[in-house]
């Protein structure tokens, strides 16, 4: 009995002192590496979101040569325009084309400004297309080539159930595109996608950043404001992804 109470008291435990230095140390270490492995995070999300962006700008490129080779795709000349709204709801896509754009076209449909070819008794295209969910009616596809997009995208990012994406194409080449798959982004992408081409010169024209210096797009120097801080993340706090990525920057005012 006598040895087991020598052998208990020969034991020690932390003391007060002891205790308080090791909280403080995992403290300070957690105010180090908190921070970075957040950053890390959002990293890997605008660098996640940049890389479906990519991937959205070459399928619609893809789509729009294909339109070329039956006939029915972009007139070629600088102000053969076009931008793309595309929006993903509950996994199904809808294709429209912003209001004032396409810009001047020498032929072609009025309702699409002229931008592109129609094919008498074939693909018509209009300025929107009709939500298409998985087993949408065929019916529903042919001959409207929105919804022919659409088809296509839902069909190769079928993970892909809330999105928003805008599509600049000029002369049948996409030359960039703005994507984001944050719940209500739709509404509230912002100064991001809403840049149009100069009627005139056919340049894709930047936008301004607001009284923060937030957000704003410059798309011929590659840069945007996007919430002042963190490439990627708009001034809303989405995630945004572009292609060709955006890095961060000071967009100037709007350029013609």
């Amino acid at each position: 009995m006598i040895k087991k109470l020598q052998q208990l008291k020969a034991k020690k435990g932390f003391t007060l002192v002891e205790l308080i230095v090791v909280i403080a140390i995992i403290g300070v270490l957690a105010a180090i590496l908190v921070p970075t492995m957040m950053g890390f995070v959002t990293s890997s999300r605008v660098t996640s979101a940049n890389s479906t962006a990519a991937s959205i700008q070459d399928q619609i490129e893809q789509f729009l040569t294909d339109c070329d080779t039956k006939n029915y795709g972009m007139l070629q000349g600088t102000t053969s325009t076009a931008i793309f709204n595309i929006t993903v709801t509950n996994g199904s896509w809808t294709t429209t084309l912003a209001a004032g754009a396409p810009t001047a076209g020498a032929a072609g449909a009025a309702a699409t400004g002229g931008s592109f070819k129609n094919v008498t008794g074939g693909p018509s295209w209009a300025t929107a297309g009709t939500a298409m969910a998985p087993g949408s009616p065929a019916a529903a596809q042919a001959n409207v080539p929105l919804n022919l997009l659409s088809i296509k995208l839902m069909n190769l990012f079928p993970d892909l159930k809330q999105a928003a994406i805008v599509a600049y194409a000029k002369a049948g080449h996409v030359e960039a595109v703005v994507y984001s798959a944050d719940t209500d982004v739709v509404a509230n992408l912002g100064t991001i996608a809403t840049a149009t081409y100069n009627a005139t010169s056919g340049k894709l024209v930047s936008v301004a950043c607001d009284a923060n210096n937030k957000g704003g797009v410059d798309w011929e120097k590659k840069i945007s404001g996007w919430d002042g801080s963190t490439a990627g993340i708009s001034p809303e706090g989405f995630t945004i992804g572009t292609a060709p990525a955006l890095a961060l920057g000071a967009p100037a005012a709007p350029t013609t």
